[in-house]
């Protein structure tokens, strides 16, 4: 039986063995349970650390949606010999933030003028992504990035799932202020803590997203720590003051994503 290529040593390229990669520090960001880091010598490369093979797949498989991909990183544990893989390699992108939001290291700070055209790339973006029968699972704008090429793309599938495939193998988590009253709901019929998402819960992520981008604010920054009132907002099916955002065109974009996860508004 064929050894499949991900446990193979040495590794096969584009796939590497951590011991070939040096990494600046500190670390460029930190996301949930992984680090990102330059990798010296690769100025347009990233290393992220903890990438799960799943997660991976996904970003790969989503395309020219997702940010590139350019390898995993393996390691041959001492103790067995196992061959894991411990993050993957992808090129460096600028994040994006409103203007009266706190900008992140080596952001891009959007001018109000740009808003309305991002938000329309953003939605470009996602339908692409789920004409490819992908969920994202994470949709915020916090992952929205610029690539080289000042292209909007996706970054962080670890909460991701293909539409297609049997809710059973997912084992995710969610971002507690992003997640549909949808997803909460049925989560709670399901007995699972969150459910699988699906396209309408990505729907429900862009339109914050968007809120997000244009009133600088994380969506239900008032119940920040107090997960048991945001999940009696979601029940009730509030969502966030769409009146926040001053153009109507992006409010009116907003309330109809919204309303795909279940919001009443």
């Amino acid at each position: 039986m064929a050894v499949p290529e991900h446990k193979r040593w040495p590794p096969v390229p584009p796939d590497v063995d951590r011991s070939a990669i040096e990494v600046e520090t500190p670390e460029l960001s930190v996301t949930g349970n992984s680090m990102l880091y330059r990798v010296k010598g690769h100025p347009r490369i990233v290393y992220k650390s903890r990438g799960e093979l799943r997660e991976y797949g996904l970003q790969k498989a989503a395309g020219d949606c997702a940010i590139p991909v350019r390898g995993r990183v393996m390691l041959k544990l001492a103790s067995n010999g196992v061959v894991v893989c411990i993050g993957f390699l992808m090129d460096l992108a600028t994040p994006i933030t409103a203007p009266t939001g706190p900008a992140p290291l080596h952001a891009a700070v959007l001018p109000p003028s740009r808003r309305r055209d991002i938000m329309h790339q953003m939605i470009w973006l996602v339908q692409r992504l789920h004409a490819k029968r992908i969920v994202h699972g994470d949709l915020k704008l916090e992952n929205m990035l610029l690539d080289n090429q000042g292209q909007l793309r996706l970054c962080d599938f670890a909460e991701g799932r293909y539409v297609d495939e049997d809710e059973r193998v997912w084992e995710g988590s969610s971002t507690w202020n992003y997640e549909s009253p949808n997803r909460l709901l049925r989560g709670e019929r399901m007995g699972m803590d969150p459910a699988p998402p699906t396209i309408e819960d990505d729907l429900y992520g862009l339109g914050l997203s968007i809120w997000h981008l244009y009133t600088g604010k994380m969506p239900h920054e008032d119940m920040a720590g107090d997960d048991l009132g945001l999940k009696e907002r979601q029940r009730k099916r509030e969502t966030v003051d769409v009146t926040k955002v001053d153009d109507p065109e992006a409010r009116e974009v907003i309330k109809g994503l919204l309303r795909r996860g279940g919001a009443r508004i």
